[in-house]
This record gives structure tokens, C-alpha cells and sequence, in this order.
């Protein structure tokens, strides 16, 4: 039975070796702050664009319903309501968030600096599951929580 409010997340993920990137420097990017509230399933998202406009969000991962999926929900809230919930204690990452090649790459600023996943989000779980991810990626590791947002969040 869905989640009242929820919307599936389905998404695939690897290992990157950005090496196997081309150059980023002049490749937009948005710098993305996590904050996992302690003792809650909690996300507190900062996201910077590439034109410096600021965006918060508040969201919830619940348990996944498949390999590949599971439900979310966001809310996106203000300054103000971002700044009075980043006051809690939280485990912390940032990244550097390129879309490239129909996806996204994440390279870690903070804890884990330069470990880099590729993502791919999709509509449905049989898209998810007849995709053919491009030559540069690395493992799989979909479903592997060591590599969970907030298992990185661990030096």
C-alpha cells in the first residue's frame, strides 16, 4: 500500500571514477548540502544552483519496496525554516551535483572528498531495469546501504 503523499523514487546507482570524466571545471554544477537529522529518517536538503538561487527541502526516504524503489517525500520549505531545523544535531555531507549523460554525477566536497556516484533516475522499474548505464561508470552499487547518502556522510 503507497504512503500518504509519497511519491516512488526509482533510481540506479555506480561507483565513478571521475578520471573517466571529462573535465568538470567548466561543467555547471549545484552544491548540494545533506543534513541526516540524528534519530530521525530525515533529510534537510540545501541545494545552491549554478546562478546562486537557494533552494531547502525536508524530506523522508521510507523503507524500499524493490531493489530499485522506494517511496519519498519532499517539502520544500524557506530560509528561515531551514535555518531553525539546521540547528538540530545532524550527520552532514556536501556534494557537487553535474547532470551529465541523462544523469547525475555526485563528487563529495565534505566528508568523503572526490568519491564520486553516478545516478539515474527513472519513471518506472522496468525502465530502471532495461537500462544500459554508459561505458564510464563503474560498479553498481544500487541497493548497497555502505554507499546510502548517509553512510556517506562517514569519513
Amino acid at each position: 500500500m503507497p504512503i500518504k503523499y509519497s511519491l516512488p523514487e526509482i533510481e540506479r546507482r555506480w561507483l565513478m571514477d571521475i578520471a573517466n570524466v571529462a573535465r568538470l571545471d567548466d561543467v555547471p554544477f549545484q552544491l548540494i548540502e545533506d543534513r541526516y537529522l540524528v534519530g530521525t529518517h530525515l533529510r534537510l536538503r540545501k541545494i545552491v544552483t549554478a546562478d546562486k538561487q537557494m533552494a531547502f527541502k525536508l524530506g523522508k526516504k521510507y523503507d524500499k519496496t524493490s531493489e530499485v524503489s522506494q517511496p519519498i517525500t519532499n517539502l520544500y520549505i524557506d530560509a528561515q525554516e531551514y535555518a531553525t531545523l539546521a540547528r538540530l544535531d545532524a550527520a552532514v555531507a556536501t556534494k557537487r551535483r553535474y547532470s551529465i549523460q541523462g544523469g547525475s554525477l555526485d563528487v563529495y566536497v565534505a566528508p568523503n572528498a572526490g568519491f564520486a556516484v553516478f545516478e539515474v533516475e527513472f519513471v518506472t522499474e522496468d525502465a530502471a531495469k532495461h537500462y544500459m548505464p554508459p561505458g564510464f561508470v563503474g560498479e553498481e552499487i544500487t541497493g548497497d546501504t555502505r554507499y546510502s547518502g548517509y553512510a556517506l556522510t562517514k569519513p
